[in-house]
């Protein structure tokens, strides 16, 4: 998986935005602000299309209808690296308060980032939804 990693830290080294979802929730309110025309599409969007230019099999995937009921909609890569997939989360860090009412939970702000995780049809943090399909139409799904 070292080719995997070396291309995730070339991304993030590529565009320094990306640091906000590496601190967050510790951004300032402008840095929150900057989150909204920065959210899970546009940074997975991003990585797909820079993984497809470096050679790899990668799309922009929406995962809808999360069993969690706080959960909205989210956006993440699904990437093969030779016959695995592999799914990359830039923004996982937004459910910070998604099983901690408070917020702050120290279990995902722990997590790796970005995370990345062997596709098993659940997110670590959210868990099930209902569809997973393309975010753009440009391409399929890597299997």
């Amino acid at each position: 998986m070292k080719a995997l990693e070396e291309l995730v830290q070339s991304y993030a080294a590529s565009d320094p935005r990306l640091d906000i979802w590496r601190r967050y929730p510790d951004i300032s309110e402008a840095g929150d602000a900057l989150t909204d025309g920065f959210a899970c599409r546009q940074v997975s969007e991003g990585f797909a299309e820079f993984a497809r230019e470096h050679g790899w099999n990668a799309i922009a995937v929406l995962a809808e209808c999360s069993e969690h009921p706080l959960a909205d909609d989210h956006a993440w890569v699904r990437i093969n690296h030779g016959w695995q997939s592999y799914d990359v989360d830039w923004t996982a860090r937004q459910f910070h308060n998604l099983h901690a009412a408070a917020g702050r939970d120290h279990a995902v702000l722990r997590l790796p980032w970005p995370l990345v995780w062997v596709a098993t049809g659940e997110h670590p943090v959210v868990g099930r939804f209902a569809g997973l399909r393309p975010l753009s139409l440009t391409g399929s799904l890597p299997h």
